[in-house]
């Protein structure tokens, strides 16, 4: 059996502090000292390891004595150095920028370039690093970089900027047994460097401050951190996110994908804009390795799984083609998911577009050619990606109602289904807000268009809106639904259903060009309403069975006068070219389509229906969304339309007021509804802590209110402040002065059952409560004790504790 290795004894410890004053002879003892008292040494011999401190150097004598110190070449190869000198590896990221991960609070470094070096800590420094830095922004000599690195003891992300020598020292530390750090360079400062600890956070403190107070709510900086937000989708997502340019896409050693089809679709990405074929050689959950498609080539790559069990790294990578990369016709890794993947953005930012259209502009960007169909199917996905399953939407209808009906009472809200067996179908949806048929009947002329569009989503239908004008001849929806088609019988429940909206007001005008079934709908519904023909319809109806130029001037001459006499005279003019003419007219357009007909009660004389051809076009952009998006969104676009000064942006928060006291406060695709003379938002936060949340904040700025004092609960205010410490506790004397009263029964103690074992008297800490973190007097920093403190004192802390400390003792 071995001996057991034994520790280092005095003499040998002595020489290898000779070898290191050899080693930095020619450096000031300063300068020595900062750079010697991190590093451990090691016995070449047995590997025990112990720390070479500043204290013990500066009270050796050797230091004082240099005449008995070794001389050897430097150059030579020495055990004894060798083991003490420090490799680390710096991983540079450069040329990118932070910005906030999505759904999250963490910063992300996106669009930069990595490289790697391999420094000796001995002879590499700060200014070493500025200098490797600044040679990859050759172009911008003057410009101001930030370098910062990760504080790892952090419970929360929190990057520690390398501004001077002493954060230098703190890095190579805090990374000593990893031996590799990643550096991040950037141009402009981070929008926000989360505190170290949050205020639930429990700190032990070294430092006795007899001054402290405790506080039971958090601080004022608390309120602002983004780790103190209401908005839970803040807080869902603490994981790194990955991006990707899909413009021009990268593939590098050390690239990261969130999960294994992020990767392929990259990878599928890469291949088709830099216009090359790709074989796939393995692949399962946990790897995958790609060669180039000509077996000749040299280009390969290869990514695994991570340690997390869910990020895909790049492990190897040979980027050189040695052959003629070509694009081939209708290229297989052009698939229905990579479609998918690259039109989502034009689709979210123009609307409904034609896989025709699709298919041009993905020859154009990606000179790839990709057949109709496929491109038909990657765009079908997308919009389910988008915005869900069509048969979800139909599901989830009344769930929408109810909303609605809550939301915003007193509107109509109807649903009509159409049983087949045992199920029921989706068949009709109406919607009147209340604001909208009150605003109609308070203020807006009794005049209203009727006319439906087509939908150009997977299912068809039609798209119907009752449109009003206001008093500055603009478009006020009264009323919207979907019909499945336009008939008497669909046309007669969307007007049952809007005469419970707005009944019958007097002199009440409907204007329609005569769609199939309407007319009829409107005399069973309306019979006793003024009709109105739009004449551009009539004289498109007219021109297919009599043309000629003579007959169109004289119709829109006779549809615009006032005059009965001049309309007479001029449907004369047309009955002596033509008497079959007239009489046309008189069967099939028997509603009101001249100015000299109109009643003088509506106050209105349009002559076309262009107010519903207005709404029409309002709509179009979101005609092919499915049903329950579709509903919703005309009703969040009525929200902007009845503000006047609609979407002023206040940050990043978007306001669309409904009325004076009432909005919408939309933030990153979220959305909250904000009352403010009750003082409610949807987020809770107001009511619970009677202070204005972001979101009411954001409505108070928007409406400009310069009493800000009326948001706040009284609780919060200096009166309540006063009145809640009005009061005085009187005192009391000593026990031998109580007044004593005479009982009849003796009291006892309660009657406690004794545990078994030794009583407890300190608290049972929780599985899941946060462990308290100790804080270093003389650093400043968490995770560690004075006496282990390897790092350099922080300005003024170390004074400061040690002082009170000392004022403590004497006390």
């Amino acid at each position: 059996m071995s001996k057991p290795q034994t520790r280092q004894t005095k003499p040998q410890k002595r020489e290898i502090f000779k070898a290191f004053i050899t080693l930095f002879s020619s450096s000031s003892r300063e300068n020595f000292c900062l750079r010697l008292f991190k590093y451990r040494c090691y016995k070449h011999s047995n590997k025990s390891r112990y720390f070479i401190t500043t204290d013990s150097l500066l009270s050796s004598s050797l230091m004082d004595n240099e005449v008995d110190a070794p001389r050897w070449d430097i150059s030579a190869h020495s055990p004894i150095i060798e083991q003490v000198i420090s490799e680390f590896k710096f991983k540079l990221k450069y040329g990118g920028f932070f910005r906030l991960a999505r759904n999250s609070c963490r910063q992300v470094y996106c669009f930069g370039s990595t490289k790697c070096l391999y420094i000796d800590t001995f002879s590499y420094d700060l200014n070493h690093l500025v200098e490797e830095v600044k040679k990859h922004y050759p172009s911008q000599s003057d410009i101001v970089l930030s370098i910062v690195f990760v504080d790892k003891y952090a419970k929360e992300q929190c990057f520690i900027e390398l501004d001077n020598d002493k954060s230098f020292m703190v890095m190579l530390n805090m990374y000593d047994k990893e031996k590799e750090v990643t550096i991040y360079a950037t141009t402009e400062k981070l929008r926000y460097n989360p505190k170290p600890l949050s205020c639930q956070d429990k700190v032990i403190d070294e430092s006795d401050d007899e001054n402290e107070t405790d506080s039971v709510c958090p601080s004022q900086e608390s309120y602002h951190s983004p780790h103190s937000s209401d908005n839970e989708y803040e807080l869902l997502n603490y994981g790194e996110t990955y991006a990707y340019s899909k413009v021009n896409p990268f593939m590098k050693v050390n690239s990261k994908f969130p999960s294994v089809i992020a990767f392929r679709r990259a990878l599928n990405h890469y291949a088709l804009t830099n216009e090359f074929e790709y074989v796939i050689e393995k692949s399962d959950l946990t790897r995958l390795t790609a060669c180039c498609g000509d077996k000749k080539c040299k280009w390969r790559i290869h990514a695994s799984l991570t340690q997390d069990g869910v990020t895909f790294e790049v492990k190897f990578f040979i980027e050189t083609h040695s052959c003629t990369r070509s694009n081939k016709s209708g290229n297989k890794h052009a698939t229905q998911g990579w479609i998918a993947d690259v039109v989502t953005d034009k689709l979210k930012s123009e609307g409904d577009v034609s896989p025709a259209d699709l298919k041009k502009w993905l020859m154009h960007t990606y000179n790839v050619e990709v057949p109709y169909m496929r491109v038909f199917r990657g765009r079908e996905q997308a919009y389910t990606d988008m915005y869900g399953k069509w048969d979800d939407s139909y599901a989830n209808i009344y769930d929408f109602k109810k909303e609605l009906e809550k939301r915003n009472p007193g509107s109509v809200v109807e649903i009509d289904l159409q049983t087949v067996g045992e199920k029921k179908h989706f068949l009709r949806f109406f919607i009147s807000l209340t604001t909208c048929s009150k605003g109609f009947l308070a203020g807006c002329r009794p005049y209203i268009g009727l006319d439906a569009c087509h939908l150009k989503g997977k299912i068809n239908g039609v798209l119907a809106a009752a449109t009003s004008i206001d008093g500055n001849n603009g478009m006020f929806p009264v009323a919207y639904g979907v019909l499945e088609a336009e008939n008497t019988k669909s046309w007669t429940w969307f007007l049952a259903s809007l005469k419970k909206a707005i009944g019958t007001p007097n002199g009440l005008v409907i204007s329609s060009d005569m769609q199939k079934g309407l007319e009829l709908a409107i005399t069973q519904v309306y019979p006793n309403i003024e009709h109105r023909e739009c004449i551009r319809h009539l004289c498109s109806n007219f021109k297919k069975h009599f043309r000629g130029d003579f007959f169109m001037s004289k119709l829109w001459e006779a549809a615009n006068t006032y005059s009965v006499s001049k309309h007479d005279r001029l449907l004369n003019e047309i009955a002596t070219k033509c008497a079959d003419a007239i009489s046309y007219l008189n069967e099939n357009h028997k509603k009101i389509s001249s100015r000299s007909k109109f009643g003088t009660l509506v106050k209105c004389d349009y002559i076309t229906n262009n107010i519903s051809e207005t709404f029409n076009s309002w709509v179009g952009d979101i005609r092919y969304k499915p049903v329950l998006d579709l509903l919703d969104a005309i009703r969040e676009k009525l929200m902007e339309r009845f503000d006047k000064k609609m979407s002023k942006n206040l940050g990043e928060y978007q306001v669309c007021r409904s009325s004076d006291n009432k909005a919408e406060v939309k933030y990153k695709g979220y959305r909250w509804d904000v009352v403010l003379d009750e003082k409610k938002c949807s987020c809770r936060k107001w009511q619970v802590t009677g202070l204005p949340c972001v979101h009411a904040v954001a409505f108070i700025a928007f409406t400009r209110e310069p009493n800000w004092d009326k948001y706040v609960d009284t609780y919060f205010t200096v009166d309540k402040f006063k009145e809640a410490y009005a009061l005085e506790i009187s005192p009391m004397p000593g026990k031998d002065q109580w007044v004593n009263i005479e009982t009849v029964e003796k009291i006892y103690p309660p009657i406690i059952k004794r545990p078994p074992g030794r009583p407890k008297k300190n608290r049972i800490i929780p599985h899941d409560e946060p462990k308290k973190r100790h804080r270093c007097p003389r650093c400043g920093m968490y995770g560690h004790h004075q006496r282990t403190c390897k790092n350099l004192a922080s300005e003024g802390f170390d004074e400061a504790s040690s002082s009170k400390r000392k004022e403590h003792k004497i006390s």
